[in-house]
């Protein structure tokens, strides 16, 4: 279970420096984040660890994460916060 202090450093660590990032993964750390898991918020966790361009991608679908674990949370934001929104 997350505390308070580093749910709301998560909210901060969450919003990037792009724009189309901060419209998926903001609202998706808001809403969904503790709803998941400890399994899948370890692996979103490792997910906001990565490059703005790699995350970007990923959400598009131009790149494909290389684990798997990774690729269901993208899944995941897609389809509870993007749909219709990268596509």
């Amino acid at each position: 279970m997350i505390s308070d202090v580093e749910f709301r450093r998560l909210i901060w660590h969450s919003r990037r420096g792009m724009l189309e990032l901060d419209v998926l993964l903001g609202p998706f750390t808001q809403l969904h984040f503790k709803t998941l898991d400890d399994t899948d918020q370890a692996h979103y966790l490792r997910l906001i660890e990565g490059e703005d361009a790699d995350i970007w991608g990923w959400l598009q679908g131009t790149l494909a994460p290389a684990d798997a674990d990774i690729g269901r949370i993208v899944a995941m934001i897609n389809e509870k916060v993007g749909a219709g929104l990268v596509r």
